[in-house]
């Protein structure tokens, strides 16, 4: 019993002379502490710092420069009243000023302190300068957002024109004599050649003397497009009339080269252009008198010799 209870003194006093004293432990635990909190501060910093979003919209922006503005006017108003100037003073009043207190005052720190009063007004008002040339810069760029929208506008307008399906227009050599006819023009040529058309097919001996006077039908045709009915126009079987009064206009003299030009131009192309099978037919003399009186339409309805 006596050997237990001496091992575990011997034990005791062995342990306890390998502990650390309790005024070691006080000395170590600041280090411990100072040691970690510059660890702390770095993590801290190295935090990184999110935007506001919201300071990026319109109207956030323009109250931020307003306040500004407001800020800066206020500033430098109130060194305006320390040094006595007027706020609408020029440069060389605010230095007259400036200089004029500088001498009359004996104190050095008195003249560092008007020195940097004089400063920062200075700093001041190129700063109102500065914010007023953004935003002027911002107005134009603005107004030239406006205009770039208004181009690009317009162009879009132009693309659409172009897509849009253009009515037919004569070429430039031709202006003035092939002209676009109207629904009643075409109907009184289809009504003329249709039914010369019609009575060949019904009466073929009738093609043989159609086709001497057809082509003066196309010169009459020619001849009173365009002229009141006054004067024999409007068309129909009444244009052929020859009589007085038109026969002395000048129209004349191109309606009757055109109409012989397309009676030459009519004959070649009808036989130009008939089909081998319908040659050498009982019907090859109707098929062309209808193909003639077809081209006959088409150059009446739009060549117009007269101007008017």
């Amino acid at each position: 019993m006596h050997r237990i209870l001496a091992s575990t003194l011997l034990l005791a006093a062995t342990v306890s002379a390998f502990a650390p004293s309790a005024q070691h432990q006080q000395r170590q635990t600041p280090q411990h502490a100072v040691s970690k909190m510059p660890l702390q501060a770095t993590k801290l910093a190295a935090l990184p710092t999110i935007p506001n979003p919201f300071q990026s919209l319109p109207w956030n922006v323009e109250k931020a420069q307003k306040s500004q503005e407001r800020k800066i006017k206020l500033e430098r108003s109130k060194l305006h009243r320390e040094l006595g100037i007027a706020q609408d003073a020029t440069y060389e009043e605010i230095m007259e000023v400036v200089t004029e207190m500088i001498e009359d005052t004996s104190d050095r720190k008195r003249k560092i302190q008007i020195e940097v009063m004089k400063d920062k007004i200075l700093q001041a008002r190129l700063n109102e300068r500065l914010a007023g040339l953004v935003s002027d810069i911002v107005s134009d760029d603005a107004k030239a957002q406006d205009d770039e929208s208004n181009l690009e506008e317009e162009a879009i307008a132009e693309l659409k024109d172009k897509k849009q399906p253009k009515e037919w227009n004569a070429p430039a050599w031709t202006q003035g004599l092939i002209v676009k006819p109207d629904q009643a023009h075409i109907k009184s040529q289809v009504q003329i050649w249709g039914i010369m058309s019609l009575m060949g097919l019904a009466l073929p001996p009738f093609i043989q003397y159609a086709n001497r006077f057809s082509w003066m039908v196309c010169v009459a045709q020619l001849s009173f497009r365009g002229m009141a009915k006054q004067e024999g126009g409007g068309g129909g079987f009444g244009v052929m009339r020859m009589g007085n009064g038109p026969g002395e206009k000048k129209h004349l003299k191109v309606a009757w080269l055109l109409g012989i030009s397309i009676t030459i131009v009519g004959a070649v192309v009808t036989y130009g252009l008939m089909p081998q099978w319908a040659k050498g037919h009982r019907l090859t003399p109707t098929l062309a008198f209808a193909m003639r009186n077809f081209i006959y339409g088409v150059a009446c309805s739009y060549l117009q010799p007269y101007k008017g």
